[in-house]
């Protein structure tokens, strides 16, 4: 597909073109009467190219904007899928933090059973031991 730029560049090439084709066509030897009708004839050539010209520019105006907007569409629903990812991430990096938290709870949990069971286990001991030698005192 042609850019609009281009397109009004071979526009303005073919404007050019038929201007210069008219000059060469015109003879120099014209009657006093057949002049202002060849004068006419390329004015209203020129209008006619001039007024296609502005319909072909706001034509091409239309484009560029449409196509920036495509664009604009393009980047946004791009962006939309990008969004979503970056919070499907978010999502599992936080399942994954809160499941770490979890198991180190349970493991702290777990050493804090045990010290309190070793502790008491062992005060037991020592103070069976330590009632036995109180009695061997006493007798």
């Amino acid at each position: 597909m042609l850019r609009p730029f281009t397109l009004a560049l071979m526009l303005c090439g073919l404007v050019n073109a038929a201007t210069a084709q008219t000059a060469d066509t015109v003879p120099e030897t014209v009657a006093p009467e057949t002049a202002p009708s060849a004068t006419a004839n390329s004015q209203q050539d020129i209008g006619t190219l001039q007024a296609e010209l502005a319909s072909v520019e706001a034509e091409r105006q239309r484009l560029a904007d449409q196509l920036a907007a495509g664009g604009e569409a393009e980047e946004i629903s791009q962006l939309q899928e990008e969004n979503q990812q970056l919070r499907a991430d978010n999502l599992a990096a936080r399942m994954e933090a809160q499941s770490r938290l979890v198991a180190q709870q349970q493991r702290w949990f777990l050493v804090g059973g045990l010290t309190v069971a070793g502790s008491l286990l062992l005060g037991f001991m020592l103070a069976k031991l330590g009632r036995q030698k109180r009695r061997e005192w006493l007798n």
